[in-house]
Parts: C-alpha cells; structure tokens; sequence
C-alpha cells in the first residue's frame, strides 16, 4: 500500500504529549483515562489550575473516575499525587515516561511540572482490590472497584456467556457500550458475582424506570448487592415492595427519578413495619408535610407519624376524628380579650352643630 504523508499546517498553540505514550501507555489503556490524562498534559501547557469538580464537569466523568484514572496512572508511573493531613489530594505531578531509564550521564530537561489541584471535598483514596479471604465479606467497597485492561476486557469478551451479556444490554439501554460502560458491567458481573438473569433483571428494572446509564445500573446492583439480594427473586421482591411503598412516598413529596437514601428508606420501612401504617395514612402525612411547611421533610412526616402511632391511629376515619376533636377544642379556647381601638366606646359627634359654632366665632 502507498504511504500517505502528512502536512503540519498547525498555525495554534499545541499540547506536548510524549511519543512513548503513545508507543507503551495508551495501547493498554482505558480511554476514559487516556481522555483524563491528555487533559492534565492540555491544562499544564497552559499552566491552568485544574480541580477534581472541573476535570469531571469538561470530560462529562463523575469525580471518581476522575480519582481512579489518576491512581491507574500513578501506579503506571506518570502522575505522583500528593495529599494534604486530612487525606485531600492537594498536589499532582506529572512525571517523565521512563525517565530512570536514561543512560548514566544523559542530559535531560524534564518539561513536566506539578499542577495543584484544588478540591472543596475530602477525596476518595482510590486503591488496588485486595484479595478477598473466607472471613472477609464477598462484596467490594465501590473505592475498591478494579478497572479492567484492554486485554482483560477482550478476554472477557470472548467468553460466550459475556458476548450474550454484553449484547443483552446494548438491545435493553439502546447503544453500544463504552469501554467505562463494559467496566460497570464487568464490575457487577465478575466482582458483584451477579448471575446473567439478575443481571438481565437488574437491566429490565431500571430501563424499565426511564434509566439508562450504566452508572445509574451500577448504584442499583451495589444496593441491592448490600442487601444480600444474589437472586432474580429476591430482586423482584425487592422491587415490589420499592414500588408499592417508596415510589408512592416519593411521588407524594415530588422526588421523582431517584431512589430514597438509606435513612429516607428506613423511615418508610419504619412507617410500613413497626407503625404497621397503610400507605394512605403515609401519604396523609407526607401531605400534610408539603402543606405545612411547603417543602419534603422525612423527618416532618415522621413527627406526625409517631404522634399518630401514640394516640393508636389505624384508619384514614380515625384521623378525621381527631381532626374534629381539635377543631371542637380549638372552638372552646376563651378568646382573648381584644384590645384593638374599636373596642373603646366611640363617641359621636352632631357635625351639623359643631360647624355653627366654628362659623359664629368667626
């Protein structure tokens, strides 16, 4: 085949990149990390501050993907990252490729310095997945996740069972994965130890809920991975009582598209289980809330609750009842005494003659 050659007609400032990058680093790389340090390399050459927010926000990452690309690239020795007492990174330094390889005696100039990097947050040490022993709990901290190499993620690919996954849930989210995508979904299939039917379920249920993002999908399998759930059963359980108590709670306080935190979770379990409450009494609070304060509250709604449970509520007719009992002894409470200036006796006057007496001393 003919070569073809190649004009430089750059007439604008250039980002320096290494060429053994290219040669030895980037081939074996995810390219969301690729992405994260071409950026670092961009905002140095034009001695930028940079922040953990701001890398995020410009790649569309979110903050730990951002940490775990720098710590993949740390390990592979071209980022040094510093850390303040209170474990914040504070400081990265890009390194030289190679640059303890050089021949004794060379001269070199090492073009790269350090760019300080600002975070208003504590950040998230990102660290290399230890190997789980028998006493140690099966499931890993999402700090812990391992990010899979091109060579990995092929392997894996040529696995049967993982190609059918892989395809499953490109035809369910409607696209072809990323290679951050394929690492969620290897994430929850080889450490999570989720089965291809929970996986598919897992898929199902939240595509089936308007999300598609392999990041929302992720969240999800954690959840349900801390709750022990490892079947398509419990799952559905699982969701089942998401959808007859939580969703409802939820819609009533108008956050839709998300789930409820753990604590907002453990009110609801608390309202549904140890109140025994049916979810019109829930909703008559949670409403009561909104009209009281003008704004969702948990803990408002949880207020009202527990004085319902002490005064042996069960039924939406026992609430009107006390609702009427306070009316009536909000009736019987002595008006105070009114003090306002028409409460004087007014005194009235006989115009007609006033205005003859006023002209006759004129």
């Amino acid at each position: 085949m003919n070569t073809i050659p190649l004009t430089n007609k750059i007439e604008y400032s250039a980002t320096s990149v290494p060429n053994i990058f290219f040669d030895k680093y980037m081939p074996g790389a995810n390219g969301e990390f690729v992405k994260v340090y071409l950026y670092l390399l961009r905002m140095m050459s034009g001695n930028c501050q940079v922040s953990i927010c701001g890398i995020a926000d410009a790649l569309d990452h979110t903050e730990k993907d951002v940490l775990r690309a720098l710590k993949y690239w740390e390990q592979k020795g071209l980022l040094l990252l510093s850390f303040s007492n209170q474990e914040e990174l504070s400081e990265i330094s890009i390194l030289c490729p190679e640059k303890d390889s050089l021949p004794t005696g060379s001269s070199y100039h090492d073009p790269f310095s350090a760019i300080t990097v600002h975070s208003e947050e504590t950040t998230e040490i990102v660290t290399e997945p230890k190997t789980v022993t028998p006493e140690e709990p099966a499931l890993k901290k999402s700090s812990q996740k391992h990010i899979y190499t091109t060579k990995e993620l092929n392997e894996f690919k040529n696995q049967e069972e993982v190609g059918e996954l892989l395809y499953i849930v490109e035809k369910y989210v409607g696209k072809t994965l990323s290679s951050t995508d394929v690492n969620s979904l290897l994430y929850i299939y080889d450490e999570l130890k989720f089965s291809n039917d929970l996986i598919e379920y897992l898929i199902e249920y939240c595509v089936g809920n308007g999300h598609r993002s392999m990041r929302y999908i992720e969240k999800v399998a954690l959840s349900w991975a801390e709750e022990g759930i490892s079947t398509v059963k419990q799952a559905k359980s699982n969701t089942d009582t998401y959808v007859k108590t939580c969703y409802p709670v939820l819609k009533a306080f108008g956050l839709n598209g998300r789930n409820p935190g753990k604590s907002e979770k453990d009110f609801i379990i608390k309202w549904t289980t140890s109140y025994g409450f049916s979810m019109d009494i829930i909703l008559d609070a949670c409403n009561r809330t909104i009209q009281a304060i003008h704004q969702p509250s948990f803990e408002y709604a949880d207020s009202i609750l527990s004085k319902w449970n002490k005064k042996g509520i069960h039924k939406l007719d026992d609430i009107k009842k006390l609702d009427e009992e306070f009316d009536r002894k909000k009736e019987k409470k002595p008006v105070a005494a009114n003090t306002s200036f028409n409460d004087f006796s007014q005194r009235t006057y006989d115009y007609d003659a006033l205005e003859k007496k006023l002209l006759a001393k004129r």
